[in-house]
């Protein structure tokens, strides 16, 4: 076992942990259903949010041929990992045995954090691409990866700072989860 593979266990760790507790939320409203008033706004908010965690967990593979275990290549993975686990669990509403499950409501009292969290997560991002520069990355891919995160982190910003509007609160999640397919696609070209 390489380095690379050695630490790419701890962070496999970090995001299966976020993935798993979103998703067995998602399964308790399934099996609740009937108890759920449902939120559109939630829903989208929750996928791109699990598509943060699986595409920075895809992401974490570009490195595999030159990483090395330092301080400057380490930390910041395992901090964007941990950043990426909190957005989900901010994401995940609690389940009570009894009584409505209303996750309208869940998103007007929790969204701003778990927006804000997504929003923190990209700002790391930029940093992380700036840190590993030296790993294999192509700078003008660091400069369009950056440009993008730092908007991604801005409308997000915007969802956190402007919670009544509905076209913000839906758009702006659809939209990352649209975005999402080109990038898997570059990701799988890499």
């Amino acid at each position: 076992m390489n380095s690379f593979e050695f630490y790419t266990v701890l962070l496999s760790f970090v995001v299966s942990l976020g993935v798993a507790s979103l998703l067995q939320a998602v399964t308790r409203l399934i099996q609740d259903s009937t108890r759920v008033r449902f939120s559109l706004t939630w829903a989208l908010w929750a996928a791109a949010i699990f598509n943060l965690q699986i595409v920075y967990w895809l992401r974490s593979w570009t490195y595999h041929e030159h990483f090395s275990l330092r301080t400057e290549t380490s930390i910041p993975p395992l901090v964007l990992a941990i950043m990426a686990f909190i957005a989900c669990g901010l994401a995940t509403p609690r389940i009570p045995e009894q009584g409505a499950i209303d996750l309208r409501d869940f998103h007007a009292k929790q969204g701003r954090k778990y927006q804000i969290a997504y929003a923190a997560f990209m700002f790391m991002a930029i940093a992380q691409g700036i840190l590993m520069r030296d790993v294999g990355n192509d700078p003008a891919t660091i400069v369009t990866d950056s440009i993008t995160q730092g908007i991604i982190a801005l409308v997000a910003i915007a969802c956190a700072v402007f919670p009544r509007q509905r076209w913000l609160q839906i758009g702006a999640p659809a939209v990352f989860l649209i975005a999402a397919v080109a990038y898997y696609g570059r990701l799988m070209e890499a």
